[in-house]
């Protein structure tokens, strides 16, 4: 066993190192939940309030536990896992070559997280990307007459009102594929520009099974080198919704000019910090201030 952490806020601290940026390969929910988070779906965030955990996956869906009083998140190399702790687990997730186990909790529930660009009832679904039948023009003109010219195109891609099947993953890995600065402003791409985010969008949801296969590029290798200019990888948090984005600033530059003023420099991860740490250390400073 890696660690055991008493409090909820130290458990989450763990939970992200362990689980942020790694795919789910396995799964044990001891409840009947709502929704499950799929296979292959990425950690992208954990939260904690008060002796609430939520694991957030990049697909926006949550998985939500209250812990009892001496309730607890463990962290497990898969050697070290046995068929006691199997047993007594309520809720079981493993990654890569770690299980993260929830022993002793109160409640246990599944739910989208809650997007207002993404939430049905505020408008009509676009087209689907992954249907190979879609009219890729219509989520052209969607993005051209967007409601909002000051959105960044981060944003956009993410707004399903425009166009459906995008998540956080495709949008790092798009973003990175045109050059484009995350950014920047929806209104500055011309239809060539839009078209050509379409089009690589569609092909790569309708063949998602090679993209699973191939090395990402961005998504999850903060701090690495960039393969096409060798710069570094940078993570930050971004929008309304404050996703995870992973970005190279020094080859992404397209329409860098036009960034918009939500750009906010100072929410990136530093290089040679891991994100779960960044984010820690940040809610100890707000916890300092507030106290």
């Amino acid at each position: 066993m890696l660690a055991i952490f008493n409090s909820a806020e130290r458990q989450a601290a763990t939970l992200r190192v362990a689980l942020i940026g790694k795919k789910l390969t396995g799964l044990a929910i001891d409840e009947s939940v709502a929704i499950s988070p799929k296979l292959g779906s990425v950690v992208e965030e954990v939260r904690v309030f008060g002796r609430e955990i939520e694991i957030i996956f990049d697909d926006l869906v949550v998985l939500r536990t209250k812990l009892q009083f001496r309730g607890m998140w463990r962290i497990f190399r898969v050697g070290d896992w046995h068929k006691r702790s199997r047993d007594q687990a309520k809720v079981v997730l493993e990654v890569e070559d770690r299980i993260a186990a929830c022993f002793k909790v109160v409640e246990i529930e599944t739910h989208h997280d809650f997007d207002p660009r993404r939430h049905p009832l505020l408008g009509r679904h676009g087209p689907d990307l992954t249907d190979s039948k879609t009219d890729l023009e219509l989520c052209v003109d969607l993005m051209l007459g967007y409601q909002d010219a000051d959105a960044t195109i981060a944003e956009v891609l993410l707004d399903q009102r425009v166009m459906r099947g995008i998540g956080n993953v495709f949008r790092c890995e798009l973003l990175w594929t045109c050059e484009l600065h995350p950014w920047a402003k929806v209104s500055s791409l011309n239809r060539d520009e839009c078209r050509e985010l379409v089009t690589i969008a569609a092909e790569m949801l309708q063949s998602q099974h090679a993209t699973r296969d191939r090395s990402l590029a961005v998504y999850g290798r903060h701090g690495k080198n960039c393969d096409r200019c060798n710069g570094q990888i940078r993570v930050t948090h971004h929008g309304e919704a404050n996703r995870v984005l992973y970005w190279c600033a020094d080859c992404q530059t397209r329409h860098a000019g036009t960034s918009s003023s939500r750009y906010v420099t100072e929410h990136d991860t530093p290089p040679g910090v891991h994100p779960a740490e960044f984010i820690y250390l940040s809610e100890l400073e707000r916890t300092r201030k507030s106290g």
